[in-house]
């Protein structure tokens, strides 16, 4: 009993830690942070948190101390603005434990997704234990593909929990975003205002706790994916919504915030910067935007990025790895070879276009597979059929049953949005995708479920709805949603418990599954130690966690660099 008490007491910690960060940033842009519900606080908190992990990583380990300080600040800042605005957020942190109660089950994983114990656990676990290392690239592939959700989870590492919330990233951005959209669903409908974001909004919703509802499987991509729903939901408000200019430049700079949070979770995601000037030049915004009263907003987002590059460019001599455009070869040590990082440019295509997976590798060599659309046949049996396709028919069915709840008889006077920028938009994005990197996961999901919500949701706008039918159809729709949530959680609970590790009590332990792994020490040099699995993944093994034995290490400006032994 003692663990899930100490497991949800840590879970509420950071939850609120995150607000509380989110309190100072929008505090120090000198702004009405009143306007703004914990879901956008807690989101922006989330990446005030990664900026501070980025930038103390190369002074120190994300050890007890570092971390017990860092959110010390984050629950002080956060008691000091709720004590002095009581009146306006009592009823909000009410909301927010509600909705956090209510999708609290599927933080409990016992299971993680396969690449956890390879490098998404000892990533993290790595900044926890060992201030930056430059040549980390060598350890593992894992190395290479940074993303900041492990510098965020690095500083969860607490006394007695340890490494055990490792997960809780993608969950705690869910509970955010759930707070965030049924905040937006609730105020529309009090004001009566039935508009593309409202029905926009829920249709997310749906989407995201339906097909996300498994936090084992989110990894570093489909957090990205749910924020640029929001993302989506901001540029609607900016561009066709009446606002003043004060509450523009709020969805603009949030717009800023949540796309280079997206873009550092993940590094593809970069290409949705492309949303940044259709809402910069939208109804001659740029006119009253001031780059110097927002100049923290763009300081801490640039920031954001240039320490991702940076970070990529230690860890493996490529500032957007694996893009050999990017990288400087043979100058450094450290830094790969030109012939691996081709290589694995190609691998990662090839595996992108269904080349091969668990059991099966096509016949064909990958740079031939990967020209000319050699690869299309066997991608549309593999992975179309029925990845693909079985999410496809998920979405068309959510904006079927969406349409069938709300869809009245009498129609509005109302002036049809111009939504062919944002379409074209999406449908750059699309072929980018299906070019170079057609898997789900990595865009495929929100760019399908994405021109799917928005003919919905504009379609939806041009019927007189009243408030009665909106409130049947819209608490049907979250009930159902919620429901089948929680069911699916359930559901995945069994099987995990009976197929995977048979006799596991959730009554007993709410943390997730880790195998002994048994190790060795690679190199020693008496205060520095490399350990390499024997016959397993690395898992939770004293880190730096290496896959390969030849490693060489030399100390230079308070640097540990490691690189390729030649013996």
């Amino acid at each position: 009993m003692s663990d899930h008490i100490i497991f949800f007491f840590y879970l509420v910690i950071f939850l609120l830690s995150n607000i509380g960060y989110g309190f100072i940033l929008v505090n120090l842009c000198k702004d009405n942070f009143k306007k703004y519900n914990f879901g956008y606080l807690g989101i922006s908190g989330f990446f005030v948190i990664i900026i501070i992990s980025y930038f103390t990583s190369y002074i120190t380990p994300h050890n007890y101390i570092h971390n017990i300080f860092l959110h010390i600040i984050g629950l002080s800042s956060f008691y000091y603005y709720y004590k002095k605005n009581i009146k306006d957020y009592k009823i909000e942190i009410k909301n927010l434990f509600f909705v956090f109660f209510i999708f609290i089950i599927g933080v409990y994983i016992f299971k993680n997704h396969d690449d956890f114990g390879y490098y998404h656990l000892t990533y993290s676990l790595n900044l926890s234990e060992n201030k930056l290392m430059i040549g980390t690239g060598h350890f593992s592939h894992g190395f290479r593909t940074s993303s900041s959700i492990f510098y965020y989870h690095s500083t969860l590492y607490m006394p007695y929990i340890k490494y055990y919330l490792f997960h809780s990233g993608p969950f705690l951005v869910l509970i955010y975003f759930n707070y965030l959209i049924l905040s937006k669903i609730i105020n529309s409908y009090k004001i009566q205002n039935f508009d593309i974001s409202y029905f926009f909004s829920i249709l997310s919703f749906i989407y995201v706790n339906v097909v996300f509802y498994r936090i084992a499987e989110h990894g570093t991509d489909r957090s990205a994916q749910i924020i640029i729903f929001i993302i989506f939901l901001l540029l609607f408000e900016l561009i066709f919504k009446k606002l003043n200019n004060n509450e523009k430049i709020t969805k603009f700079n949030f717009i800023l915030i949540f796309t280079f949070l997206a873009a550092s979770l993940k590094v593809l995601f970069i290409l949705y910067t492309i949303l940044i000037p259709l809402a910069y030049f939208s109804k001659k915004f740029y006119k009253f935007y001031n780059f110097k009263k927002n100049l923290i907003v763009i300081t801490i987002c640039f920031s954001s990025f240039l320490f991702n590059i940076t970070n990529s460019f230690l860890s493996t001599g490529c500032f957007v790895y694996p893009e050999k455009k990017t990288c400087i070869f043979e100058k450094y040590s450290w830094s790969l070879s030109k012939n691996e990082v081709e290589r694995l440019s190609l691998h990662y295509e090839w595996w992108a276009k269904a080349g091969g997976g668990p059991g099966y590798e096509h016949e064909m060599k990958e740079d031939e597979y990967v020209k000319n659309f050699n690869w299309l046949s066997n991608w549309i049996d593999r992975h179309f059929f029925n990845k693909v396709s079985d999410t496809l028919f998920g979405t068309l069915f959510i904006g079927f049953i969406t349409l069938l709840a709300f869809k009245a008889k009498k129609k509005k006077k109302f002036k049809p949005k111009k939504l062919y920028p944002i379409y074209l938009i999406i449908l750059l994005l699309f072929f980018e995708w299906f070019l170079k990197h057609p898997s789900m996961r990595y865009g495929g999901y929100v760019l399908f479920a994405l021109p799917i919500f928005i003919f919905v949701s504009s379609y939806l706008e041009k019927y007189y709805i009243n408030s009665r039918k909106a409130l049947i159809s819209s608490a049907s729709i979250i009930l159902l949603t919620i429901a089948i949530y929680n069911f699916r959680n359930i559901a995945r609970f069994d099987t995990e418990i009976n197929n995977y590790y048979n006799g596991y009590q959730i009554s007993k332990s709410p943390f997730f599954y880790l195998p002994e792994v048994k190790n060795k020490i690679i190199f020693n040099d008496n205060d520095f130690k490399i350990y390499k699995p024997i016959d397993n993944m690395c898992w939770s093994t004293p880190t730096p966690c290496s896959y390969r034995n030849s490693i060489k290490v030399i100390n230079k400006n308070g640097f540990k660099v490691i690189s390729r032994s030649i013996n």
